[in-house]
């Protein structure tokens, strides 16, 4: 890889990871519905500056860019905002980090894909790290934080829309999927804003930059930044950035909100990150 690409990397995974600190200090003013619409709305506006053209597009496309505006933005955006009302910042991204296996169940279940015994063996590896991650060596009979069911949910809603936006990205391009799933997910957000709580517009002192952060870094310049990676090295070595964003998470949070991490949490998003890059690069 040259310089630059190193460079897209850890752009990239650096804003995807700081936006669970962001969406914390956001949550001071802010309520998660409102932290939802804030992002994909400022988001939309930043990308679609960069791509004005018109696509084409049947209604079976439609459809499908609308479901990947609900599940890869609306609805996990809003369920990572919520987790965080009662678990660390640090943990729910750590928890983001099981989205690879998640992408990988959801496309042996719902997606017909094929996949050999090797890698059953990764996939029910990376559950071994969810496990610890989530419970860590207790009983499973314990009752951890809701926040922490809401992150995984939301995971998991990431592992549909992955599975989802794929072939629309081979057919139509990234950038066009992204500028249009982003205003359907703007519109899905604010229908569940205006029916859930009352208008608060960000302070410039409490809410106003993180939530500008959250709008053009993580869901505009570091979505921009994946695509062009994928475009110079390819989906693999580029898929290593997801693998980093955990990391920053936990690195920021550590930082800015004194937040610790077990080291059984490190050990599950270890095992996670082991079994899904072993997954990904074994022969199906």
């Amino acid at each position: 890889m040259l310089a630059k690409n190193y460079f897209q990397m850890l752009l990239t995974s650096s804003l995807w990871g700081s936006s669970f600190l962001l969406m914390k200090l956001a949550l001071v003013e802010l309520t998660p519905f409102h932290i939802s619409f804030y992002r994909i709305f400022i988001g939309m506006v930043f990308i679609n500056l960069f791509s004005t053209k018109i696509d084409k597009l049947s209604k079976k496309d439609h459809v499908n860019i609308a479901l990947v505006g609900f599940l890869w933005m609306s609805l996990p955006f809003y369920l990572f905002a919520a987790s965080e009302e009662t678990i660390s910042s640090s943990l729910a991204g750590l928890i983001n980090g099981s989205t690879p296996i998640f992408i990988s169940l959801v496309g042996v279940m719902f997606f017909n894909e094929k996949i050999s015994r090797i890698q059953k063996y990764y996939l029910a590896l990376g559950f071994a790290g969810i496990y610890f991650l989530t419970f860590g060596f207790e009983k499973i009979n314990i009752n951890p934080e809701i926040g922490t069911f809401l992150a995984l949910i939301a995971s998991i809603s990431y592992g549909f829309a992955a599975n989802i936006v794929q072939p629309l990205i081979k057919k139509i391009g990234a950038l066009s999927v992204l500028k249009i799933a982003l205003r359907y997910g703007t519109v899905f957000s604010l229908i569940l804003f205006l029916f859930s709580t009352r208008l608060i517009i960000p302070s410039f002192n409490e809410s106003l930059f993180p939530i500008l952060l959250l709008g053009i870094g993580s869901s505009g310049i570091a979505f921009l930044s994946f695509y062009k990676l994928i475009d110079d090295v390819g989906t693999i070595i580029g898929s290593i950035t997801v693998y980093l964003v955990p990391i920053f998470s936990m690195i920021f949070g550590y930082i800015f909100l004194n937040e610790e991490t077990s080291s059984v949490q490190i050990i599950g998003i270890g095992i996670i990150i082991f079994s899904a890059y072993m997954f990904s690069n074994s022969d199906s």
